[in-house]
């Protein structure tokens, strides 16, 4: 009998009682063949924020709460954090899952994410990290904005261009085998604003980031969050990024692409970034997740 994967999720928290209702519920209400860890790390908060995660933990307990997978627990560590990436990294080193993940106190998973992460894992063994596709929700838990599936280059990623350059990898809907986690040194507390950034160019090192086209996360849009502290990320980003002229030609394609000829803009791309692969992984009608590889002109006419 083929043993289920355990996801570990992570949650890092501080006075998060407004939102965290909704960010449990999304974890612990996934359906599958697959097992949840489920790891919230809260930086001492003074609202009701443990009283709300100690809830959930009795009703796991006492079998109140009806479960949709293989098995559902929670921890709650508290203590005093001097950043959100102190407080992921504390979580993950408590973790003892398979598929690790990490979702902050305001945002959700959608329905049916998990089934498919748990599904594309067991089925490929050579995909050691994913993302799926992350929409929008805003303080009313209404979503304003559905998102869509981007590609990724892993040669790109290593040399920090996403985010600096191009589109953010939003860090909601990534997920990763825990060797990979292992292998590369996990996260580095020391950040404050860009710790996934620098955790995604150490993945980029190892292997490829597999898009996957299914909806999988919800980003909430709240006023005074911390990734609207853009000036610290972008002075992280920078002390991170010393080869500055790797960022020159990919800006002028994307400022050019618009006015080149359709016919002539593979040409141009495959100039810029050389022959290096896209990876996707598509879904049948029957969740069976699919792989798809090639030039970034191929793949984006499957999307």
């Amino acid at each position: 009998m083929i043993r289920p994967l355990q996801f570990s999720i992570v949650t890092p928290s501080f006075n998060s009682q407004r939102f965290i209702r909704e960010t449990i519920e999304s974890v612990i209400n996934q359906k599958g063949d697959f097992k949840i860890e489920y790891i919230v790390v809260d930086n001492c908060s003074t609202d009701q924020t443990r009283q709300v995660v100690e809830k959930y933990i009795d009703l796991l307990e006492s079998g109140k709460f009806p479960l949709k997978c293989k098995s559902v627990c929670i921890e709650f560590l508290s203590g005093k954090d001097s950043s959100m990436y102190e407080a992921i990294h504390k979580g993950f080193s408590h973790a003892t899952g398979d598929i690790f993940a990490w979702i902050n106190s305001d945002d959700i998973y959608l329905q049916g994410a998990f089934d498919a992460i748990q599904r594309t894992f067991a089925k490929y063994q050579q995909i050691k990290w994913l993302k799926g596709i992350t929409s929008y929700l805003n303080e009313n838990s209404n979503i304003f904005s559905a998102g869509r599936c981007n590609l990724y280059n892993q040669n790109w990623i290593s040399r920090g261009l996403y985010g600096p350059v191009l589109q953010f990898i939003q860090q909601d809907s990534v997920f990763w085998r825990a060797e990979l986690w292992n292998s590369s040194g996990g996260i580095d507390p020391s950040y404050y604003a860009a710790g996934d950034f620098a955790l995604w160019r150490k993945f980029a090192e190892h292997t490829p980031l597999w898009s996957l086209n299914s909806y999988v996360s919800c980003f909430r849009k709240v006023s005074g969050q911390k990734s609207q502290d853009i000036n610290a990320y972008w002075q992280e980003v920078n002390d991170y990024n010393q080869i500055r002229h790797n960022y020159k030609s990919v800006k002028r394609y994307f400022a050019l692409e618009p006015i080149i000829p359709r016919c002539l803009r593979p040409l141009f791309y495959r100039l810029v970034s050389g022959k290096q692969k896209y990876h996707l992984l598509t879904l049948a009608n029957n969740m069976e997740p699919y792989l798809r590889e090639g030039s970034y002109y191929e793949l984006r006419k499957v999307l």
